[in-house]
């Protein structure tokens, strides 16, 4: 639906108009409702039943649907306006539909530029008609199967991002990295993002039911725009992209096509040829020490320029650094330490 956001919205599960439009459904009563009002309805109106002060709600609007005419409700949904009301649109005006209420509700809603809902007497379906488009409601536990896939693709996606970065961890630190396998994380990470995006504007349709799904979402996303940013600020040419958020945008305005392409990725991003040695900066590796103050990342990294002169660095050189004391420096030297023995190599002496 592409009209009023706060008219979706009323027709989301668990919302007052959604729960009466699905009685009138389970009954099969059958309707015809129009949302707010215009000089342009009032021109195409007939007859009805002038509602005084009758406040909404589902079962009052169930009952009003057992008579044949349409029903008119104030736009935000607090008052029933009018029932058994007779709609006369234009007969120029074309219609995809077939029968006479839908036929009616489509002409009506290109007509006034209301939101207009009917429900099938014999098959229940509910259909919303906006000047701009045609909308079937769906059933709460349709949106959810089809949600519940997506989270499968969404928790797929998540394990391979999170195995390409741990790969890349140990690689960075063995000095081994490619530009594809820094390619393949920044791909990864960039897809996983746009399919959890996806996934949460389909869950929203949900209404009330999203909200567990929404934390699962937000379980599979945690950390990913993090890491990426570390891994490009680590990696991407600094003369290229000095702010990140440029990089980031740059990624993001890729068509998937585009984004599938590690040649082409590798070409926008300045990292080809694929095979060759990609060095990091030491950003990723700093981010993951505890209790390090993040305004001492760029003066680290402004000394020692790639991650591995950091990793051999001495204590002596460390505590140069403004802002880093003996404990500090020593803390840093036992953090590389660890990284190094847990990959395979000693530090000694420095180097």
């Amino acid at each position: 639906m592409q009209n009023n956001n706060s008219e979706t919205n009323q027709l989301l599960p668990g919302e007052p108009l959604r729960i009466g439009v699905d009685l009138i459904a389970d009954k099969k009563s059958g309707a015809l409702i129009v949302i707010g009002s215009s000089t342009k309805l009032d021109k195409i109106s007939s007859g009805g039943i002038d509602l005084i002060n009758c406040e909404y709600s589902p079962e009052m609007l169930s009952e009003l649907a057992k008579m044949d005419g349409a029903i008119i409700v104030d736009r935000l949904v607090t008052k029933i306006l009018k029932a058994n009301v007779h709609l006369n649109p234009s007969d120029s005006l074309n219609t995809t539909q077939t029968g006479t209420r839908h036929r009616t509700a489509e002409r009506t809603a290109e007509e006034t530029n209301l939101t207009v809902i009917t429900v099938s007497e014999e098959s229940s379906i509910v259909k919303v008609f906006t000047n701009l488009d045609t909308t079937e409601l769906e059933e709460p536990s349709v949106i959810l199967g089809r949600v519940n896939e997506s989270l499968q693709s969404v928790d797929r996606m998540r394990r391979r991002f999170d195995e390409a970065v741990t790969e890349l961890g140990e690689l960075e630190i063995e000095n081994s990295l490619s530009n594809q396998q820094v390619l393949e994380v920044i791909q990864r990470g960039e897809l996983l993002t746009r399919l959890s995006k996806q996934v949460r504007s389909e869950a929203l349709r949900l209404g009330g039911e999203a909200g567990l799904v929404l934390i699962q979402i937000d379980s599979l996303e945690s950390g990913v725009k993090n890491t990426l940013n570390l891994v490009l600020k680590d990696h991407l040419l600094s003369k290229k992209y000095r702010n990140i958020s440029k990089a980031g945008d740059e990624i993001s305005s890729q068509s998937y096509e585009e984004l599938n392409n590690i040649d082409h990725l590798g070409s926008v991003l300045g990292k080809l040829p694929l095979d060759d040695l990609s060095i990091s900066k030491g950003y990723r590796v700093l981010a993951r020490l505890p209790n390090l103050p993040e305004n001492l990342h760029d003066s680290i990294v402004q000394k020692f320029k790639t991650l591995p002169k950091l990793l051999t660095a001495s204590p002596d050189k460390l505590y140069e650094i403004e802002g880093i004391g003996r404990g500090r420096a020593q803390q840093l030297r036992d953090y590389f330490d660890t990284l190094l023995k847990n990959i395979g190599f000693s530090y000694i002496n420095g180097h």
